[in-house]
């Protein structure tokens, strides 16, 4: 694997799908050897743009030899069928966020990773923000102490409406564990592992009964921290907000709008500003060029399918708390 390119194939031709595609032919170390979809029109769009072969069924493709990795780029429902099909045949995985619909689903796929000796990732591009990287590396050099606590938000004005996400059996929830999961996976990261939560979710605007358009979660770590989440489908400005302070300061990561920043702040007053928005988006390539360092070292891609599987289980636990208004155990 080290000498030569990484041999990609691509599960699903939709959106995402030609994001990940591009991101393949355009890194010198990975090659893109097939495109699967359902629809003949969608799977034949993308194989003549990138110059490959198309299938309609993934099936055709589980014991190809010359496919090293795997992204799974299709509705939720299907996610966990697709992946561990692909793990029992010993293919490293990449599969989109939310790793799946439900937190048994997302545990079966970790499972089957780990019993075939392969790799799953769980896609979320979020971390390769400049903005969440150069927070990480602020967080990593102590740079506001102690932490205390965490706040943030993310969220879109509700272009899903009408497509797949709005589909209960297709999706398995609404905004807080569709784009919720970002920011569930940041808090984590950020602060160390999550031990309970409560929440509440609501359905404010869109006709998407039993799925919520906003939703919002009080995370507690294992260690006493505090977080607090907040994910909407009515957020008409977006993109995402974030804020951890600590002992000595804080630290804002600015996603709004088209900003794109960094600011470190200390107790006793000054600011430092690390300004990202005039960079071009990068955050798709960076993401798959980790992937293919983190293979090529032996390493586990991040975010894993353990964080994608606690992303969900997080989220689940703002559902059964809103369910049955009780604190939940993660």
């Amino acid at each position: 694997m080290a000498n030569t390119k990484l041999r990609f194939a691509v599960i699903g031709c939709g959106r995402m799908g030609l994001r990940r595609m591009q991101t393949i032919v355009d890194h010198p170390q990975a090659e893109l050897i097939c495109v699967v979809d359902v629809s003949e029109q969608q799977a034949r769009v993308a194989a003549n743009k990138y110059g490959c072969p198309y299938y309609l069924n993934y099936g055709e493709i589980l014991s190809r030899e010359d496919i090293d990795c795997v992204i799974v780029s299709v509705p939720n429902k299907w996610h966990k069928e697709i992946v561990v099909s692909f793990l029992n045949s010993k293919k490293h995985v990449f599969c989109e966020k939310p790793l799946a619909r439900n937190p048994e689903e997302a545990k079966a796929m970790v499972d089957a990773a780990v019993q075939n000796g392969v790799t799953l990732k769980t896609g979320s591009n979020l971390r390769f923000f400049p903005s969440v990287l150069k927070a990480k590396e602020l967080l990593d050099r102590g740079a506001i102490g102690e932490l205390l606590f965490l706040r943030s938000w993310i969220g879109h004005g509700g272009w899903v409406q009408g497509r797949w996400f709005t589909q209960p059996e297709i999706a398995g929830g609404g905004t807080f564990l569709d784009n919720g999961c970002h920011v569930l996976d940041i808090t984590r990261w950020f602060l160390g592992e999550i031990k309970s939560c409560v929440g509440v979710i609501k359905t404010s605007l869109w006709p998407i009964e039993p799925l919520e358009d906003n939703g919002f979660g009080i995370f507690e770590t294992v260690d006493g921290k505090i977080a607090f989440v907040h994910a909407s489908w009515t957020e008409w400005a977006g993109y995402m907000y974030m804020e951890i302070y600590g002992s000595e300061g804080y630290i804002r990561i600015d996603n709004r709008g088209k900003a794109c920043k960094t600011i470190l702040g200390k107790r006793e007053g000054g600011e430092k500003v690390f300004d990202f928005s005039s960079l071009p988006p990068t955050s798709y390539w960076d993401e798959l060029d980790d992937y293919i360092r983190a293979l090529r070292e032996g390493r586990q891609p991040l975010p894993s399918g353990f964080d994608g599987l606690r992303a969900v289980q997080m989220a689940w636990g703002v559902y059964e708390s809103a369910r049955t208004g009780r604190k939940i155990q993660i």
